[in-house]
């Protein structure tokens, strides 16, 4: 998820409310350019801009970029001059323009990322929907009894999962049927874990939760600090915030990130609360590990965070431009970390320096990586695509575009690349998305089949926000139209 585009469409759908055209200079700069643009990682990739007058006169900008699904989108934002051909786009895009003659140079975004345009030139159009193999029918549907964000997950034949309601469900895996539920006072926007007799869940409001495996009772429960509920992604939250911290249970001590910037160990067995390390900023990711001992964890300051358990110092921190969601994960001697900056990180271990960017364009990255078999499986926001990724050098072995947003992790089998996607239903939207779930060839990212999700309502979502859970030879999903499926796979 991201607000610039979001925020963007809104500020184009104002242009409605001007006034009557108002006669204003023409400034050399007017008119299509098309050229190139350059992500970190290497290459060139297509783009164009095209300025224009908005009926109160102002400089605004129409934007062609492929790569980026972005295809002659208008922005009202105004374009600012600063004489001697120097041109600026500030804050959202943070461009920075020189025209020389024919000629327009210049770099886009916080990575500062070079621009080559010319004047004139052809734009590549929107390219028509390409069409799948259909997917198998879902083997069984459980209904949830509200949508959800959360990603279920599978431990010995039962499936776990909580809703935007506040519900929590236990569910057999084999045939759907409902074992037993939940109900709290608070959403359960993030992924259960599962540990001895036990599973524990994170509400809204920073609530950790224990419940008894066999029936639901719960256990205990353990304020984690006197927190607010997260905040829904929509134009009134500009931070887009609706991602929830999930726990990691180790040798009988539960760990667990807060928004209010504390990573919490607690007896898993009783709730009570053993330590806090204050990471300095929110804590919106779930927490990994490395070997025995490391704990990993993204920050909402843009930190990647390593963090011994036994001594609770911190033995890694490299820092990011924008908040962190992600998971970190150790391959070798690289911490890969994807970041709100829209860059898929790699990091040196030794001493935190940057040995590799992959640039994501202008999408967040709030999926995070899993290795299998040398290679790093990862998903993307409005970049819609999945990308398996050498993380020894950051290099792509293919990039598939999903067509939707992808935010959990890929789920990855002997063969085959399974991912849900999001769409998103708000007016003005740039980007059009697909909600649905996706099986890819491992080795080559073909499309295998599509299922097409329910389209999400005016002003909400549709499609599977979470990750995808294997059970046996299922893929089981949650999604936004409150129904829990399995999908054969194969």
């Amino acid at each position: 998820m991201r607000p610039l585009l979001l925020l963007l469409a809104l500020t184009a759908s104002c242009a409605a409310c001007a006034a009557d055209p108002v006669p204003a200079a023409t400034d050399p700069i007017e008119g299509r350019w098309t050229g190139t643009i350059a992500p970190p990682q290497g290459g060139t990739a297509e783009f164009g801009l095209e300025f224009f007058r908005t009926k109160r006169g102002n400089l605004a900008f129409r934007m062609n970029f492929p790569d980026a699904l972005t295809f002659a989108a208008p922005f009202m934002i105004p374009v600012e001059t600063a004489g001697d051909g120097n041109y600026a786009i500030t804050p959202a895009f943070a461009v920075k323009l020189h025209r020389d003659g024919d000629n327009l140079s210049g770099t886009f975004g916080a990575a500062q990322l070079p621009l080559a345009l010319h004047r004139g030139g052809a734009w590549t159009p929107r390219p028509p929907a390409p069409a799948y193999p259909a997917a198998p029918k879902p083997r069984w549907s459980f209904p949830l009894g509200a949508g959800t964000w959360a990603p279920p997950v599978v431990a010995d034949g039962v499936v776990y999962v909580g809703t935007s309601a506040g519900q929590f469900h236990a569910v057999d895996a084999a045939d759907g049927r409902g074992l037993w539920t939940w109900c709290g006072e608070n959403p359960i926007d993030g992924r259960a874990v599962v540990s001895g007799d036990s599973v524990y869940v994170v509400d809204a409001k920073t609530n950790l939760i224990a419940l008894n495996r066999t029936d639901g009772s719960p256990r205990w429960t353990a304020a984690l600090h006197d927190a607010q509920p997260a905040g829904k992604p929509v134009a009134a939250n500009p931070t887009f915030n609706h991602r929830a911290a999930f726990p990691l249970v180790v040798d009988g001590v539960i760990y667990c990130g807060s928004s209010d910037g504390g990573l919490y160990a607690l007896d898993a067995a009783s709730g009570a609360k053993l330590w806090r390390h204050d990471a300095k900023a929110p804590i919106f990711s779930g927490i990994g590990r490395h070997g025995a001992d490391m704990l990993t964890f993204g920050t909402m300051d843009g930190s990647v965070v390593l963090l011994d358990r036994r001594t609770q110092k911190e033995t890694f921190r490299a820092q990011t431009a924008g908040g962190v969601v992600t998971v970190p994960l150790v391959v070798g001697d690289k911490v890969i970390a994807g970041s709100r900056d829209y860059v898929l990180y790699g990091f040196n271990l030794a001493d935190g320096s940057v040995a590799w960017r992959f640039s994501y364009w202008f999408s967040w990255i709030e999926s995070t990586p899993v290795l299998r078999d040398g290679l790093i499986y990862v998903g993307a926001s409005d970049y819609s695509r999945v990308s398996a990724i050498d993380p020894a050098t950051g290099r792509a072995k293919w990039q598939t575009p999903v067509h939707g947003m992808n935010w959990g992790t890929p789920l990855v089998t002997d063969d085959a690349v399974f991912t849900g996607t999001a769409a998103q239903n708000i007016p003005g939207t740039v980007i059009a998305h697909t909600g649905g779930i996706l099986a890819l060839d491992r080795a080559t990212g073909a499309v295998k089949w599509h299922l097409r999700a329910t389209p999400a309502p005016e002003n909400g979502f549709g499609g599977y926000a979470g990750s995808l859970a294997l059970a046996d030879d299922q893929i089981i999903a949650a999604g936004f139209d409150g129904q829990l499926i399995a999908l054969p796979t194969r």
